[in-house]
């Protein structure tokens, strides 16, 4: 049995002659042409393992369901999604051409052949759609935790199956605080703070489930594109696999090794470990993304630059949406209450206003110009508004691209209003806010 780790949180596990491979994000960038795995050189699609058995995807993030990588496996191919409230991620993989979608339940094992199974494991979120997977078979365990937040009792029962190989993931993804209006001072203060606390959660997670070896993954992206390479400073939110292996060698705790790997590295179940080209990222990568953006910069533009301008239709298509979704969702309203100030900058944008205030009750929720009165700003591409709007382009994979500015006031995260454009489905909303209501 062994594992080859291939970028961010892909991994290849072959085991009783059975290949599966997890969250294929190999080649291309991701997040609105922006984010890619951390390789000195870009991955091509020779760097693809296609002959594969299966695949399993644990959530709909680019980094781990990225269109340009599942469209070179064969569409027969058999999938294994996590059983989610919702069936948006299953219809996505069915957009892709995929038809062998096995959906499975959360802790419920699924027996591949005599000596192998695989568990699919859910987030607690009420909100956002995750899952981790387990792999047992009679040569050993594996548990890739991709980037599943879990809680105390799902820990508890990964230990309770003995891992030998653990990939836990160790960094942020999220454009929090790199899209917003802060001084320096301020951005490298949040960025240091939460680095080290998903660091630390790393060093916990590793502590509590005991593998007899884990490797630090679905960390850090590189940010190619000339204009977000100070994305890549060393001062960062986003973290590199050698600073969660010096923190738990750092820890004092013991019986598990950590392994830091580079893209196309393999582990075997022994824990020994096969290097291949790519380097080890640390926090001072500065030469290598330099280097790195070089090459992928002519790609880079023409992605930019095919993904085209904002019509002129973009103004009634933020009216109508913006409209619909608040309007549908009077329970999220009241959670949410702020003002937010959108605007659309570039060719066809403009300035709006969008009042989610609790005690907005009718007429336009959406009204063209500026407002001083506004507990959100935002200021997005034109062009990346409209295929919001339009459904083209989820909201959530925007604002991880960090091509857009934001501020707040006052300056604290409001996680209703990321949930309303995560999916403003008006069942899913009432469902979740009736579970909610009774837990707060």
């Amino acid at each position: 049995m062994f594992v080859r780790f291939l970028g961010q949180a892909c991994t290849l596990i072959e085991t009783n002659n059975f290949r599966i491979i997890v969250d294929p994000w190999i080649v291309g960038p991701c997040n609105v042409n922006t984010w890619y795995t951390l390789r000195r050189e870009p991955a091509t699609k020779k760097n693809i393992p296609t002959d594969v058995d299966a695949i399993y995807i644990s959530h709909e993030h680019e980094d781990h369901f990225q269109a340009e990588s599942l469209c070179q496996f064969d569409k027969k191919t058999q999938i294994y999604i996590c059983n989610f409230p919702t069936n948006r991620f299953h219809n996505a993989i069915k957009e892709l051409g995929f038809s062998n979608i096995t959906v499975l339940d959360s802790w419920k094992p699924e027996k591949i052949n005599e000596g192998l199974e695989i568990t699919s494991i859910k987030n607690p979120d009420l909100m956002f759609e995750d899952s981790a997977l387990l792999i047992k078979s009679k040569e050993g365990t594996v548990f890739c935790q991709t980037d599943c937040k879990m809680d105390f009792e799902s820990l508890k029962k990964v230990n309770a199956a003995k891992p030998d190989i653990g990939f836990f993931m160790y960094s942020v993804a999220n454009w929090y605080p790199d899209a917003y209006n802060y001084s320096k001072e301020k951005r490298d203060e949040i960025a240091i703070k939460r680095k080290d606390n998903k660091i630390n959660g790393f060093v916990n997670y590793v502590n509590t489930i005991k593998p007899k070896f884990a490797i630090p993954y679905a960390g850090g992206p590189l940010f190619p594109h000339e204009s977000q390479l100070k994305l890549n400073y060393p001062i960062s939110v986003f973290g590199c696999p050698d600073e969660p292996k010096k923190a738990w060698d750092n820890s004092g705790n013991l019986g598990t090794e950590v392994v830091a790997m580079a893209a196309d590295d393999e582990i075997s179940i022994d824990g020994t470990h096969t290097k291949n080209n790519n380097p080890i990222f640390s926090s001072d990568k500065t030469d290598v993304v330099n280097e790195f953006s070089i090459q992928v910069q002519e790609d880079l533009n023409r992605r930019w630059k095919e993904e085209g301008e904002a019509s002129q239709k973009l103004s009634n298509e933020i009216y109508d949406y913006f409209n619909k979704i608040i309007s549908e969702n009077p329970v999220a309203r009241k959670h949410i209450d702020m003002k937010v100030q959108l605007i659309a900058d570039g060719k066809n944008g403009g300035e709006y206003i969008l009042d989610i205030s609790k005690d907005k009750e009718s007429g336009s929720f959406v009204t063209e110009g500026k407002t001083d009165d506004w507990n959100y700003w935002m200021k997005i591409p034109a062009h990346l508004v409209q295929k919001a709007v339009n459904n083209e382009l989820l909201w959530e994979t925007l604002f991880l691209s960090a091509r857009w500015q934001g501020d707040r006031k006052p300056d604290q995260w409001n996680e209703h209003f990321i949930n309303l454009l995560y999916d403003p489905d008006p069942t899913r909303i009432s469902n979740i806010y009736k579970i909610y209501n009774r837990l707060h």
